[in-house]
């Protein structure tokens, strides 16, 4: 994996591992999940919805609020985005911080914290749960498996040495 990130970049050495189902060492398949958000669908009010929340998942969003924003009842808008994406709208906002936590990650954010607080959430404790339930490890762990590989003295520094890559 490191000859595919030194070639190709970081970004493709993540995808090729995620695809492969291998890591720096490899873990829990969990982690490397690349599933798509909603299934595709047709519902252009509901589209209109997920294109907002993609802008502002990390905005605390009633489901009011995101109801009378496409002119529906809050049942109705409910009903309609589970039937469409195959998700709760809840649901669906969390995938959407922990795809943005998971990407923050990779690239090296400062902080646990500031990793929380940049997709929505102010309770660490709860963040660290979160990302564990969709993830199968900890922000941590998920940072020390995927962050940005180097090359130092003969070993890979993202966790694994070079003949485990």
């Amino acid at each position: 994996m490191y000859l595919v990130e030194k070639f190709c970049g970081h970004a493709i050495a993540l995808e090729c591992a995620k695809s492969l189902l291998i890591s720096m060492p490899r873990g829990r398949q969990s982690g490397y999940s690349l599933l798509p958000m909603a299934h595709p669908h047709s519902d252009e009010k509901v589209r209109e919805s997920e294109e907002y929340l993609q802008e502002n998942f990390s905005r605390d969003l009633s489901i009011d609020f995101l109801a009378k924003r496409i002119g529906m009842g809050a049942r109705n808008f409910i009903r309609r985005f589970k039937a469409a994406t195959g998700h709760l709208p809840g649901a669906y906002t969390q995938q959407l911080r922990v795809s943005a936590a998971k990407e923050l990650l990779e690239h090296g954010a400062t902080s646990i914290q500031v990793v929380a607080s940049k997709v929505g959430y102010e309770d660490i404790a709860f963040f660290r749960a979160l990302f564990k339930r969709h993830t199968g490890m900890t922000p941590g762990e998920y940072r020390a498996r995927f962050a940005q590989m180097t090359f130092e003295r003969g070993e890979l520094v993202a966790g694994a040495s070079a003949l485990s890559a």
